[in-house]
């Protein structure tokens, strides 16, 4: 592992960091400005660069990793029922708090970090390995959703067009997120040449992916203090580990092995992702904890990257 290489990736994704926590803590931003930085990298810069990063990858390639997205499946929606139903069992978790630890534990900031992160270290294909990762996170969201309105409203009725099932269902199809790159692995699949001109216009708003989501997870930082409590240690703990040591038994279990599986295997490593600290402003619930695990598990990627590389070579 060259460790200079690990810097110079890292360096950039924490000095964007830091200008957007200071910008947060001097209030050049408000809250609503904040929150249309995080719709335009989560709603057009990020789902413009997942479609063109799954468009480059070579059919055959793509066909490869059926294996993978299966696994990349089990460790995100797998396991987001898994802990949801562990935390259910804790009186003191039941309800909103249990979905949103389950959410933390089962999605990652790969979709944020990965590509910026990845790429100096692993090469090209870590582009196509993030839009996968994001693919099975946007797949969790949904669900996150429904358990969440359930807990919020629980007299709605499932045939209601309002209901909690409905609302995640109907988050879930709208979400940029989810149908770009699977329009991007259909065109693959399929054959459809996707102009120049398109990829090269998607490129250009795509690029503003890196800068503006790490920006904004610095604004949102600043916003909460940072509480360092036993239920932040261990949540920080567990999302760095429990996703990766699930995906990595995955891996050898179905002998998958390669790039795109080592790239997966980081990536499962990689800090909280934002949406969990903006479901918990929504539902006003654990706001501080999430903000400060958010902040502990990013400081942690200066370790776990190394690590998780070590441990898939």
């Amino acid at each position: 592992m060259n460790i200079s290489r690990l810097f110079a990736a890292l360096i950039p994704i924490f000095f964007v960091l830091i200008l957007g926590y200071v910008a947060g803590r001097r209030h050049t931003f408000n809250s609503e400005q904040a929150s249309g930085f995080s719709k335009l990298a989560l709603g057009f810069a990020l789902p413009a660069t997942l479609f063109v990063n799954m468009t480059d990858i070579p059919k055959n390639l793509l066909l490869q990793q059926s294996g993978l997205v299966v696994a990349l499946f089990i460790s995100h929606i797998g396991l987001f029922l898994l802990a949801l139903f562990a935390m259910e069992q804790i009186p003191s978790l039941k309800g909103t708090p249990a979905a949103i630890y389950a959410l933390m534990l089962s999605s990652s900031a790969a979709p944020v970090f990965g590509i910026q992160v990845l790429r100096p270290l692993l090469g090209e294909t870590s582009a196509g390995t993030v839009s996968l990762v994001a693919l099975s996170i946007d797949f969790v969201i949904p669900l996150a959703i429904i358990f969440l309105e359930m807990n919020s409203a629980p007299g709605s009725s499932a045939l209601n067009q309002d209901s909690p099932i409905a609302m995640g269902i109907k988050n879930g199809l709208k979400s940029p997120l989810l149908w770009a790159p699977v329009l991007g692995i259909l065109s693959v699949l399929v054959g459809i040449h996707v102009p120049t001109e398109v990829s090269s216009s998607l490129s250009m708003i795509g690029s503003a992916t890196a800068g503006v989501a790490v920006f904004t997870v610095g604004l949102i930082l600043a916003a909460h203090a940072f509480r360092f409590s036993r239920a932040v240690v261990l949540g920080t703990i567990g999302r760095i580990t429990i996703q990766t040591a699930l995906l990595f038994a995955l891996l050898r279990w179905m002998h998958i092995s390669g790039p795109f599986a080592r790239e997966a295997l980081v990536c499962a490593s990689f800090p909280m992702a934002t949406v969990v600290v903006l479901f918990a402003a929504k539902y006003k619930t654990l706001e501080d904890e999430t903000a400060s695990i958010l902040l502990l598990s990013t400081t942690s990627l200066f370790v776990t990257v190394p690590v998780t590389l070590f441990m898939s070579s």
